[in-house]
């Protein structure tokens, strides 16, 4: 279900505002029209279906009390969002008499503009007798309990009353988190093909992903939800020619954990860069820094990593800006705040690592633990992507055709034994002649270069895994954990214990 928007205000860049920089599709909304005073907007009315009118008060011909009393009595199923500054307030307090939905004070937040519309949004569907509201509004409000249960976890009288009228068992669930190609939006197709699934489930929008909550019974195990996922991707791939990206939360078993839940999905989405598959489930072993950060939070660190992934410096700018005005406005403790950096330095790391196989500056990891305030943690964070950005831009060059390959061979048979005989070999290169070129063009010896690699891999596994030392020792093709630690000091000047200590307490 779609509602209709007209916004009315007589300055025109709070109409631009208000209309072009919220994402209105994401909350199932759209604005069909503006206006710039009460007279223009009663025009607009007649001309379009309008839902929601968001008005300002102070407008010359006629203002947002004349408009009210207009809407209240020859369109009373239009509902009305008031805008007044604080002198105002009082005066626009008097429509009262006219049935406004909200006011909001002047300056509103983004997030208060949106709350107030969801609200009223709702208002309307629940307004009507069950025997009046469709089955396209009834899932409206499905959809909107389910984004309630994803940004809290609190379970009040009100949305257990809403659980139980849509008999509802959170007893046993996942849930799976559906990342859309870029230059895909029409996420109804996506929910399409997942409500064609034999298994219980329900599907919304969250933000540029798609959320579907699996309920199962008591005995159930992840395999069929996986399985289901598997055939949505293969479903997608074949109609759209377009690849999706799927996490999938742990299991869970109240209502409460949804939030939860669906951030361990968006958590698991993250790594799908690594998966062949593109289907990652989540592991409480090789989750990033051991903390799953609130739903809002993993969807920006999402995004940022995604920003980076595809080289936009811009974009993983404005959403760590964004992340940051979030924090301070929301007044969130000095912990939380430099877990969360912590996190973006390690999304950094391991993109780096992973895809261009080059370090990263790790002074970062000691500013952020030793920073004093979050001005400090924000001007360090925006210096590391800047560093970042300078070192991705100007990393980017071409190996010979057999280089490229060995490289491919090493980072995919990194835990296996490997000899500068054995990677000749397999591309099919005079061992000595491969050598000389790879020291040349890597600026490394072959050896070394893999000792390296496998060490920044350790690095990553001690910071962001529960892994004891002797496994990440075999997890990385160093197989004696006696020399893998006296490497690791050699390479990094600290015992693996000690490293991973930076990252406990951060």
């Amino acid at each position: 279900m779609i509602f209709n928007l007209l916004i009315v205000d007589d300055e025109a860049p709070i109409r631009k505002g208000l209309s072009e920089y919220i994402k209105w599709e994401d909350y199932d909304c759209k604005v069909v029209a503006t206006a710039n005073n009460g007279e223009d907007a009663i025009t607009k009315i007649n001309e379009n279906d309008i839902n929601i009118v968001l008005t300002d008060v102070k407008m010359p011909l006629l203002d947002g009390i004349g408009l009210a009393k207009y809407i209240h009595e020859n369109r009373p199923d239009i509902a009305v969002i008031i805008l007044s500054g604080y002198s105002e307030f009082e005066y626009a307090r008097s429509a009262i008499q006219y049935h406004v939905s909200q006011y909001l004070l002047k300056p509103a937040s983004k997030d208060q503009v949106i709350a107030a519309v969801k609200e009223v949004c709702e208002k309307i569907v629940t307004s009507k007798s069950n025997t009046r509201i469709k089955e396209s509004e009834l899932a409206f409000l499905k959809d909107q309990l389910f984004q309630q249960l994803t940004d809290s976890n609190v379970i009040d009288e009100e949305k257990q009353k809403k659980i139980d009228s849509f008999n509802l068992d959170f007893s046993h669930f996942y849930v799976a988190a559906f990342q859309l190609p870029k230059d895909f939006n029409e996420f109804s197709k996506l929910k399409d093909i997942i409500k064609d699934q034999q298994i219980e489930s329900h599907c919304f929008r969250y933000n540029n992903m798609v959320l579907t909550a699996y309920f199962c019974d008591q005995n159930s195990y992840i395999g069929p939800i996986v399985e289901d996922c598997k055939e949505i991707e293969y479903l997608f791939q074949e109609q759209y020619g377009k690849q999706l990206d799927i996490g999938i939360s742990a299991h869970h078993s109240t209502a409460k954990h949804f939030s939860k839940a669906a951030s361990e999905a968006i958590t698991a989405l993250s790594l799908n860069f690594y998966s062949a598959s593109h289907i990652i489930a989540f592991s409480r072993d090789y989750i990033a820094n051991r903390n799953i950060f609130p739903v809002d939070i993993s969807v920006r660190l999402h995004e940022y990593e995604t920003a980076i992934l595809q080289l936009n410096f811009k974009a993983a700018k404005d959403v760590i800006s964004t992340l940051f005005s979030n924090l301070q406005s929301n007044f969130t403790d000095e912990a939380s705040v430099k877990n969360i950096c912590t996190q973006i330095y390690l999304i950094s790391y391991r993109l780096v690592m992973s895809t261009y196989n080059l370090p990263m500056d790790e002074k970062y990891v000691k500013m952020l633990t030793e920073s004093s305030d979050i001005f400090q943690l924000k001007s360090i964070v925006s210096d590391m992507i800047n560093d970042l950005q300078i070192q991705l831009t100007q990393s980017v060059k071409k190996y010979s055709s057999f280089i490229e390959e060995s490289l491919n061979y090493i980072k995919e048979h990194l835990e296996d034994d490997l000899s500068l005989e054995q990677i000749a070999q397999h591309i099919h290169i005079n061992e000595s002649y491969f050598s000389r070129t790879f020291k040349k063009e890597c600026g490394n010896s072959v050896i070394s270069y893999i000792n390296n690699l496998r060490i920044n891999k350790a690095k990553e596994l001690l910071a962001t895994s529960n892994l004891k030392t002797f496994e990440i020792s075999e997890a990385v093709g160093i197989h004696d954990p006696a020399y893998f630690s006296v490497l690791f000091k050699k390479n990094t000047g600290m015992s693996p214990k000690a490293y991973r200590d930076q990252f406990v307490n951060v």
